[in-house]
C-alpha cells in the first residue's frame, strides 16, 4: 500500500485534484488487495518496529520515484508549450492549471490537454497500473535501497530540457526569421510600427505552425511515453540491492 501511495500522489491525471481523494483511495487500497497475494515475503509480526517504518518508507519512496519518471514526458510537454508561449508573446498570458493549482501559460495548458488526450488514447493509465504491479516482481516489498543508483534517475530528469526543445524548435526557428525580418525592416521603413505589427504577426505565425506540427505530435508523445514506460521498466531493479 505505501508504494501504491506513493506512485498515485504523481503520476500523471491521478494524481491530480480532477480525481476526488475517495477515489484515489479506493484505487490504492482495491489493488493492494489484488496484488497481496502475489506477495511471497513476510515480515514477522513481533518483528522491530523501526524495521517496519523503514521498509514502508523505503517502498514509498520507490512508488514517487516511478511516478516522477512517467511524469517527466508531461513536465517535458508542459515546459515546450511554456517556452513556445513566451515565443509567441503570451508570456504574461496565463490561465490557472487546476492539475498543478498555479499560473501556466495558454499553449502550455494547451500542450498538457493534448498530451493528456494521447496518453488515454496509448492506453498509458492501464501500462502505468501494470507497471506498478510488475515492480512488486522486480522490486520485492522487503528490500534494502541503494542510494547510488538515484544518479541514473536523476540524470534521466535531464531529458525535460532536452525533450521540451525538441518539441518547441519549430517555433522558435521561425520566431527567429520573423525577428530577423522586422529587424530589417524597421531599417528599411523607420516610419513602420514593428512592435504593433510584430505582435500580432508572432501570434499568426506561432498558431499557424503548431498546426502544422501538432499532427506529429500524437506519434512523438506515443514513442517518447512508451520509451519511458520501458526503461523505468528495465532500470526499477537498479533500486534495490
Amino acid at each position: 500500500m505505501a508504494r501504491l501511495v506513493g506512485v498515485t500522489l504523481l503520476i500523471p491525471y491521478f494524481s491530480s485534484t480532477f480525481v476526488p481523494n475517495v477515489v484515489k483511495v479506493f484505487i490504492v487500497v482495491f489493488l493492494s488487495y489484488l496484488i497481496l497475494p502475489t506477495v511471497n515475503q513476510v515480515f514477522p509480526i513481533d518483528g522491530n518496529v523501526l524495521m517496519i517504518v523503514y521498509h514502508i518508507l523505503i517502498n514509498f519512496i520507490l512508488g514517487v520515484t516511478i511516478g516522477i519518471m512517467i511524469q517527466l514526458v508531461f513536465y517535458a510537454i508542459q515546459f515546450a508549450g511554456e517556452f513556445m508561449g513566451i515565443q509567441m508573446g503570451f508570456a504574461l498570458a496565463n490561465v490557472l492549471d487546476p492539475n498543478l493549482n498555479e499560473q501556466v501559460s495558454l499553449i502550455s495548458q494547451l500542450s498538457f490537454l493534448f498530451a493528456s488526450v494521447t496518453f488515454f488514447l496509448l492506453k498509458g493509465h492501464i501500462l502505468m497500473y501494470e507497471l506498478i504491479i510488475s515492480s512488486f516482481e522486480k522490486v520485492p516489498v522487503l528490500f534494502n535501497l541503494d542510494g547510488g543508483s538515484y544518479i541514473i534517475f536523476a540524470q534521466k530528469l535531464g531529458d525535460i530540457l532536452v525533450i521540451g526543445l525538441q518539441f518547441a524548435m519549430p517555433i522558435t526557428a521561425f520566431m527567429i526569421f520573423i525577428k530577423v525580418a522586422l529587424g530589417i525592416i524597421s531599417r528599411l521603413i523607420p516610419q513602420m510600427n514593428v512592435f504593433m505589427v510584430g505582435l500580432p504577426l508572432n501570434i499568426l505565425v506561432g498558431f499557424l505552425i503548431i498546426m502544422v506540427v501538432i499532427v506529429t505530435w500524437e506519434e512523438e508523445i506515443s514513442q517518447i511515453f512508451l520509451e519511458m514506460y520501458y526503461w523505468v521498466k528495465k532500470s526499477m531493479i537498479l533500486l534495490s540491492q
